[in-house]
């Protein structure tokens, strides 16, 4: 896991194969992701490969002079970049959250209302949904910045989903 020094970004590219660890420094951020300097050959870390956290916008996880380190995704000769990912050498957060959190009970503020359902948020960025026939049967209606008290009934990795169910009658408003 070195920084790379070729004569050319072209022979730098040449020596780089998918899966392979390195490094280089952020050289500039823009929307889609940042730009990373691997010694002369131009990296590419697009958003959904920058973080398993939640952002708003490339510059809050990375920025311009900070050394990274990431893994190739693919080169492409013929435009003289690789792409790259940060988040695959990073340790998934939502793996310890359905660990840890599976079965259990908390509370959470209703964030958005929609016609499946409540989004509640759980913790960090978790957001886990109470299904609208949860909130059926209760004979009550809940808005959005109301506390209810959950249980986290079922998690999806794959789909990065979370399920609800109500786990007691109260319900407290902001």
């Amino acid at each position: 896991m070195k920084k790379f020094e070729h004569d050319s970004p072209r022979a730098l590219l040449e020596t780089l194969q998918p899966g392979q660890v390195c490094k280089g420094v952020v050289s500039s951020v823009a929307d889609f992701g940042v730009f990373v300097d691997l010694g002369g050959a131009v990296g590419i870390v697009d958003v959904p490969n920058l973080s398993w956290r939640r952002f708003d916008h490339p510059s809050q996880v990375a920025h311009k002079g900070q050394e990274v380190v990431a893994t190739v995704l693919s080169v492409d000769l013929e435009r003289e970049q690789a792409s790259l990912s940060i988040k695959e050498l990073q340790q998934d957060p939502f793996i310890d959250f359905a660990r840890s959190r599976f079965g259990s009970t908390t509370s959470g503020p209703v964030i958005k209302i929609a016609p499946i359902g409540a989004f509640i948020r759980l913790e960090d960025e978790w957001v886990g949904l109470l299904p609208i026939s949860e909130l059926g049967g209760s004979g009550r209606t809940v808005g959005v910045g109301d506390t209810l008290n959950v249980k986290i009934t079922y998690i999806n990795m794959e789909n990065r989903q979370v399920a609800l169910s109500l786990s007691s009658a109260s319900t407290n408003s902001d």
